[in-house]
C-alpha cells in the first residue's frame, strides 16, 4: 500500500506442536524505529493477548519488546518461543548445529537462548535461560483456599503457600490431586484483593498426578492481576515452580541437571506442554532452562 510500511507478521501456537494448543502468541518482525505509540496501538489492533515485536539489536543478536492489547511487558516466555520459531521460518536464524546458541535483548536484560533440533519429530526446541530462582514471601494457605474454592485438605499440609521468582515472581500453591486442579473455582474478586499488595504477578496452582504418562507435574495458572483470568501453558510459572519443586524434595533429584515435564491447559481446551532442565541441587540451585515448540498456524503482511 502506498505511503505505509509493510511489516511481516506471523501468529503461532507456542509451548506445543498441535495446532490450538499451548499459548497463542503474534510475532512482528522488521519492527525497528517504530513508535512504542504505534507498537501499542498495533498491538490493540491485533488484540491478541501477548505480541511480540522483533528487530536488530545493538547489543545481543535479537531485540524482543512485548505487548499486550493495552500495556507493555518487561518479558513474557511464550512469545518469546514463538518469535525464534517465526525467525526459523522465514531464515533469519542459522540452526545448522544441533545445538544453536544466542541472545536476546528485552526490558529485563539479555537473555541467552539456545535451539536444540529434535531429531525423531524434526521440531526445534527453543530454550530460555531463566535466573536461579529466588524464594521470597509465603502466605496464608486458607486465604488461597477461599478464593480458590478449595479446602485446606485439598492443598500439602507440609509446603508452604510461597512466591518464587526465575525473573517473573509466581506464587506456587502445590495441592495434592488432579482432582483438587479441576475443583477450583476462583473468586477473581478475592484473588485481586489477595494480590494488590503481595509480592508476585500471578499464581501457579500444580500437583504431581498427571494425564500423560511422560509428564511430572500438572498445573494451572491464573494471573487475574495482569488481567489474565487463566493463561493457557506459562513458561515462566513452570520455570519458578521447577525451582520449588527441587527447594522442597517433591521429586527425585538428578545431579548435574533435572529434567521436568509440565503439562497444562487442559482445562482451557488448549493442552500444551513445558519442559524445564535444572542445573544445581535442592538448596544450591544454580540455573534453570525451559523450553518448547511452537506450531505456526497463519502469516501473512501487516501495513502501518
Amino acid at each position: 500500500m502506498r505511503g505505509q510500511r509493510e511489516l511481516r507478521v506471523m501468529h503461532l501456537d507456542a509451548f506445543t506442536d498441535t495446532p490450538f494448543g499451548g499459548n497463542p502468541a503474534t510475532v512482528v518482525l522488521d519492527a525497528e524505529h517504530i513508535s512504542k505509540e504505534t507498537l501499542q496501538k498495533i498491538a490493540r489492533e491485533l488484540n491478541v493477548r501477548e505480541t511480540v515485536f522483533v528487530s536488530r539489536s545493538r547489543s545481543a543478536d535479537f531485540k524482543f519488546r512485548y505487548m499486550t492489547p493495552t500495556r507493555e511487558l518487561g518479558f513474557s516466555g511464550h512469545p518469546t518461543i514463538a518469535g525464534f520459531r517465526a525467525l526459523i521460518e522465514e531464515g533469519l536464524v542459522e540452526v545448522v548445529q544441533d545445538i544453536n546458541q544466542f541472545t536476546l535483548e528485552t526490558s529485563n536484560g539479555i537473555l541467552d537462548i539456545e535451539i536444540v533440533r529434535n531429531d525423531t519429530t524434526g521440531n526445534h526446541e527453543i530454550q530460555i535461560y531463566h535466573q536461579a530462582p529466588v524464594f521470597l514471601q509465603t502466605y496464608d494457605p486458607k486465604d488461597y483456599a477461599e478464593a480458590l474454592g478449595l479446602t485446606l485438605a485439598d492443598f500439602s499440609s507440609i509446603n508452604p503457600i510461597q512466591t518464587v521468582s526465575t525473573g517473573t515472581p509466581h506464587l506456587m500453591i502445590p495441592v495434592s490431586t488432579q482432582r483438587a486442579l479441576e475443583n477450583i473455582r476462583p473468586d477473581w474478586i478475592k484473588l485481586q484483593e489477595l494480590g494488590e499488595d503481595a509480592d508476585y504477578v500471578s499464581l501457579q496452582v500444580f500437583t504431581d498426578e498427571v494425564r500423560d504418562v511422560t509428564s511430572d507435574f500438572q498445573a494451572r495458572h491464573f494471573a487475574p492481576q495482569l488481567g489474565v483470568d487463566e493463561d493457557p501453558v506459562s513458561g515462566s510459572g513452570a520455570g519458578a515452580m521447577a525451582g520449588y519443586i527441587l527447594r522442597y524434595g517433591l521429586m527425585d533429584i538428578s545431579v548435574p541437571v533435572t529434567s521436568i515435564v509440565v503439562e497444562q491447559g487442559h482445562y482451557v481446551g488448549r493442552p500444551g506442554r513445558v519442559f524445564v532442565e535444572v542445573t544445581g541441587e535442592q538448596n544450591k540451585i544454580s540455573q534453570i532452562r525451559v523450553g518448547g515448540t511452537a506450531v505456526i498456524i497463519f502469516q501473512g503482511k501487516l501495513f502501518v
